[in-house]
């Protein structure tokens, strides 16, 4: 069924309410009834903005795994929290290493830089992540203005949004949004990184009843590069044992 306008409108009314618990989602009344995407970017903003601000008060656990072309490289453990930046700031606190040692001074100088070249990609995914779930006031308007916007196959009452060149030229991304409730239920983004090396990251909502937030339990980041020599690393990610700080 083809969604019209006033529909996607409904979906940024019910995001706008993402930094409420689900269960008064219902006894709200809609915050303005402009039809401007630039008021309604300013809504979202703030409510995105209140989203990291409760979240500040938590901190909480990242199971990380890596793997290169199938191959189990290691796994992190961390500690995470939010910065004064509005970032998340890991700590490690402990690290499964699967590859072998490589002896020789070479093929040390080659691991070492193969295990930093793939820090510098959780990095990166690190990074893109913000970017993308906690898009710009700029960025929501021209997101929701040019998105193509349908009903979600496979989803209970739920809108589906694609866009394409949203925060960089040649990316795009999908968001599901649930009409009820109002909180994001799935996004997914694929961008380039280099000219030989592209990004493809999924990321799965849940929220925190007791302070009415959201979070991402479960990410998935995938950076495939092309040409010879060509590799797919893998980054799974799940966080849990969200705690707020004494």
């Amino acid at each position: 069924m083809k969604t019209t306008r006033p529909s996607w409108l409904r979906l940024l009314t019910l995001l706008a309410l993402l930094g409420n618990s689900p269960f008064d989602v219902a006894a709200q009344a809609p915050i303005t009834k402009s039809k401007d995407p630039g008021q309604w970017a300013l809504i979202y903003s703030d409510v995105l903005a209140k989203n990291r601000e409760r979240l500040k008060d938590y901190s909480w656990q990242y199971r990380v795994e890596v793997r290169e072309n199938n191959e189990l490289l290691y796994v992190d453990h961390l500690d995470a929290k939010y910065g004064n930046d509005g970032r998340v700031v890991t700590q490690r606190v402990g690290q499964d290493l699967k590859i072998k040692a490589r002896q020789g001074l070479l093929l040390k100088a080659g691991q070492e830089a193969r295990l930093k070249d793939t820090e510098a990609k959780i990095e990166f995914l690190k990074k893109a992540i913000g970017d993308y779930v906690y898009m710009t006031r700029g960025q929501v308007v021209d997101f929701f203005t040019k998105a193509r916007k349908t009903e979600a196959v496979g989803y209970e009452n739920a809108l589906r949004a694609d866009g394409e060149s949203v925060l960089v030229k040649g990316d795009s991304v999908t968001l599901i949004g649930d009409k009820s409730t109002a909180f994001p239920i799935y996004l997914a983004f694929s961008a380039p990184v280099d000219a030989k090396t592209s990004i493809r990251c999924e990321v799965y909502f849940r929220h925190l009843r007791q302070v009415g937030a959201f979070y991402g339990p479960k990410v998935t980041g995938e950076f495939t590069q092309t040409g010879a020599g060509g590799k797919v690393l893998r980054i799974d990610v799940e966080s849990f044992d969200y705690l707020a700080k004494p």
